[in-house]
């Protein structure tokens, strides 16, 4: 990868990564403000990125994900907080409203974020 392709790959996690901070300071906003509202945002897992390591699990406050060879989300249970998706030593998890595009599934979490900063 030349350094222009990785400088450019960089840029593009930031934009992402912004954007969710965007999105965690308003719901801290509302939440300060008494009108707490469910995150419409949920955990999906990259299953080809995945190993399986069982750090998401361990980290997940509500106990909505389970180790089956690979990371498995229960989106009834999910709160949408975010910690699994940070501490994932693969970046296999990411935060998506309700469900994921499409395009998204089984893919790799560099190709949701590039259609997230896209839309």
């Amino acid at each position: 990868m030349s350094c222009k392709e990785e400088l450019q790959e960089l840029k593009t996690k930031a934009r992402a990564l912004q954007d969710r901070l965007d999105l965690l300071k308003m719901r801290i906003k509302k939440l300060r403000q008494g009108a707490a509202t469910p995150s419409q945002w949920k955990a999906f897992v990259d299953v080809e990125t995945c190993m399986g390591c069982g750090i998401c699990q361990q980290v997940c406050p509500v106990g909505a994900i389970a180790i089956e060879g690979i990371a498995l989300v229960d989106a009834q249970r999910c709160i949408g907080c975010g910690r699994c998706v940070q501490e994932c030593p693969k970046g296999a998890l990411s935060l998506w409203p309700s469900s994921p595009p499409a395009q998204y599934q089984a893919r790799s979490w560099r190709r949701a974020i590039n259609f997230a900063i896209q839309s």
